[in-house]
């Protein structure tokens, strides 16, 4: 099975990039637990790390897809090494503010500034990937399912990670270590000859961007009721595992079963080669994602929960690489990276709704309730996708400038 994915190492120059998108991508799973528990115990309160984390989420979300129109126009080594460094002093500004005691809005401002230059790696990689497997769906649809498999690796390792550097040294360190692996990664990838000759294709710009098609606008609404459901059940595990009899953070481990359900769902997936049509794919996915979540709610134990959590897992990476073949096939063309932010940033506003609302539905009643919101997530997105699907079809291309107005070539 995994040896379907040596397809990614033959084109030239794909095995740096994917060395470095791994070295890159392992901060993720850092930053944000490492800045939480550096604010508490700098700072001795909750609510300014709870601040500084919310700053990195909204950043991270909400400028994402700034970064990714900048790619678009200007290419990734001119986005992603500026990025890396930005978000590199930005970090350093939050650490060096915790110990000075600082005001909870400063530190609000640094983790802002963090999470917004976060270099979009991913996104990055998605978009060589879609120029240099144009013509090869399979190849893409292995690329991307090995994109959402390493996605849900680093969030399984990450706090792994920062939980041993922390107990060998300190926050601090584990942090430093984050913006050194970062820096690396992004500047290995950003220098390696494919980012640097990768080209966004010639279109028309417009204020909408990405989001100018009405099949993206479609697939936005399908993501943000997914991530409803996975901030409900940060919210909701933890609330289980105390009305159970067990500490809160037990619900790490069935929170991670489910990411390694995630993981091999998704090798399976990525694995086979695929005839029936990405739009089709996608609702199906997006079905089995919303009736692999629904046993969660006949849980009624810890150990019956983990089983159902890898249930639930199963179909997460699929579909998620669905979606992202899907954005291929409606995007605007000269948006690719810009449109696979939007995705992030669709899925972080429902993360942030959904952990929002389970707070409130756990104080009000019990777990059990949230957990319902949980299940609802993927059933009201896959019904809005099967109510829209009429608007996930190729999006036509703008007429091309004439040449002599068309930008000159940039060099990267």
């Amino acid at each position: 099975m995994l040896g379907a994915y040596r397809v990614l190492l033959r084109p030239p120059g794909t095995g740096r990039l994917i060395v470095s998108l791994l070295i890159g991508r392992i901060p993720i799973g850092i930053f944000s637990l490492a800045i939480v528990l550096l604010v508490r115990a700098e700072t001795g309160s909750f609510a300014q790390a709870g601040a500084a984390s919310a700053a990195w989420a909204v950043g991270a979300g909400f400028l994402a897809p700034i970064q990714g129109r900048l790619v678009d126009r200007f290419g990734q080594p001119a986005v992603l090494i500026p990025s890396t460094l930005v978000n590199a002093l930005a970090v350093i500004g939050v650490v060096a503010c915790a110990r000075a005691g600082s005001p909870t809005w400063v530190l609000a401002v640094f983790a802002f500034i963090g999470g917004a230059a976060l270099p979009p790696l991913g996104a990055c990689m998605r978009s060589v990937w879609a120029t240099v497997f144009e013509n090869d769906t399979n190849a893409r649809n292995t690329a991307y399912t090995f994109e959402g498999v390493v996605s849900e690796f680093f969030f399984i390792i990450g706090p792994v990670i920062t939980t041993v550097l922390i107990a060998v040294s300190s926050t601090s360190v584990a942090l430093i270590v984050a913006i050194a692996l970062s820096l690396i990664g992004t500047i290995l990838f950003a220098t390696g000859s494919l980012a640097r000759s990768w080209r966004s294709e010639p279109f028309e710009r417009t204020r909408a961007g990405a989001l100018a098609s009405p099949g993206m606008r479609t697939l936005m609404l399908s993501i943000v009721p997914t991530g409803i459901s996975f901030g409900a059940l940060e919210v909701a595990m933890p609330a289980f595992a105390v009305e159970h009899g067990e500490k809160a953070e037990l619900a790490g481990i069935l929170l991670s079963i489910m990411a390694v359900g995630s993981v091999l769902g998704g090798i399976w997936y990525g694995a086979r080669s695929w005839s029936s049509p990405v739009v089709e794919r996608f609702i199906v996915l997006h079905v089995a994602l919303a009736v692999g979540t629904l046993p969660l709610l006949i849980a009624d134990s810890i150990p019956l929960m983990g089983a159902m959590a890898a249930i639930a897992g199963l179909a997460l990476a699929p579909s998620a690489a669905a979606a992202y073949l899907l954005i291929d096939h409606v995007a605007p063309p000269g948006t690719a990276t810009e449109a696979t932010t939007w995705m992030m940033t669709a899925n972080i506003a429902g993360a942030a709704s959904g952990a929002a609302l389970a707070g409130v539905i756990v104080e009000a009643s019990n777990a059990r309730w949230a957990i319902a919101l949980a299940c609802a997530g993927p059933v009201v997105g896959a019904v809005l996708t099967i109510l829209l699907r009429h608007t996930l079809h190729p999006i036509v291309p703008a007429t091309p400038e004439p040449v002599a107005s068309a930008p000159a070539p940039r060099d990267a």
